[in-house]
């Protein structure tokens, strides 16, 4: 994957060996690996019916979203009913920072997760009211949000360095998207990197970290 040339593509989404070279030990990944993972994390969904189905939108929605507004995200899912899935991931990009939103329709919940234990009520806020424009423009009705409960989980694996957010972020989806609990730490990150390296060149994931 790091050889000169190399390319992989799903979904239209490309990655090439410049963009592995952030799986490297102490580099922040960047956009274009983690958009590729998404983009494994819906293909797996779908071949698995076993497992939540499940929407993954890439790096750009959130700040889009947040910076320009709902009218500017509004054609991203034309051809995705996003209200039949049971989970949705949003890659959280803070600058210098990755995070994970999971919005499960199942539980009625919208879930931040963020491996510095922060706090981002505007990004729980914004998801939420996110929806309810969504279902006005596709489904011409209001969002129920009775119920529903908006959390940033704190009970989480935690990062205690200052590049493996892209790592935690990923794997935080790629957790979220099996209904597996968060088993893992710090200590597993430089074998998450190979992992999700290899799950990139082969395009397909595999459970758990060993």
């Amino acid at each position: 994957a790091l050889a000169p040339g190399f390319t992989a593509e799903l979904n239209n989404v490309p990655v090439t060996a410049h963009d592995m070279s952030t799986l490297g030990d102490g580099q922040w990944l960047n956009d274009e690996v983690i958009n590729f993972y998404m983009q494994l994390i819906i293909d797996r969904s779908q071949k698995t019916p076993v497992l939540p189905r499940v929407h993954a939108f890439n790096t750009f929605f959130y700040s889009t979203l947040s910076e320009k507004g709902y009218a500017r995200v509004r054609r991203w899912t034309r051809r995705i009913k996003l209200f039949e899935n049971d989970l949705v991931v949003v890659p959280v990009h803070l600058g210098v920072h990755w995070c994970c939103a999971i919005i499960d329709f199942r539980s009625k919940q919208i879930t931040y997760y963020d491996a510095m234990l922060g706090d981002n009520s505007k990004c729980l806020h914004l998801l939420m009211d996110y929806l309810k424009e969504e279902s006005r423009d596709k489904c011409n009705q209001e969002f129920d949000d009775s119920g529903w409960t908006m959390t940033c989980d704190k009970k989480i694996p935690r990062q205690r360095n200052g590049y493996d957010c892209g790592v935690f972020a990923v794997v935080f989806a790629e957790y979220a998207a099996r209904d597996a609990p968060f088993r893992f730490s710090q200590d597993h990150c430089v074998l998450f990197r190979r992992k999700i390296a290899y799950e990139i060149a082969t395009k397909t994931l595999i459970s758990g970290i060993s």
